[in-house]
């Protein structure tokens, strides 16, 4: 299949996919001047984009697969875990700023309330 129809089955643009090729996260054979995907291409197009949605950068998925073939899965494991340690980190940090925002909101309402009341 051709550019076009694995953009369609993948759910990637065309240029999304000729920048995976690009960076080296995606191998396709030629035919001629025309790039022709498999179904493999396809697969892995589909889990490069489910990265990008879990916050991976392409250059950390460039990191991973190196200079082989295949993604080395023990380190892709050994980042995921270290990604879900950042995040539930973040989450952590943005909850005690939704409370310090929501003190800040009662401060506030207090003083505008003491305000109001004043003759």
């Amino acid at each position: 299949m051709y550019l076009n129809e694995a953009s369609k089955l993948s759910g990637a643009t065309q240029r999304a996919i000729r920048l995976y090729e690009s960076v080296g996260l995606l191998t396709v054979s030629r035919v001629g001047k025309y790039r022709v995907y498999n179904q493999e291409n396809i697969y892995l197009i589909k889990l490069i984009k489910e990265a990008q949605t879990l916050g991976v950068a392409l250059s950390d998925m460039v990191a991973l697969k190196g200079e082989n073939e295949d993604f080395d899965w023990q380190a892709v494991s050994h980042y995921l875990i270290q990604k879900q340690a950042a995040v539930e980190e973040k989450i952590k940090e943005l909850e005690l700023q939704r409370e310090r925002i929501k003190n800040y909101r009662i401060s506030i309402d207090k003083c505008i309330q003491e305000l109001d009341s004043y003759p």
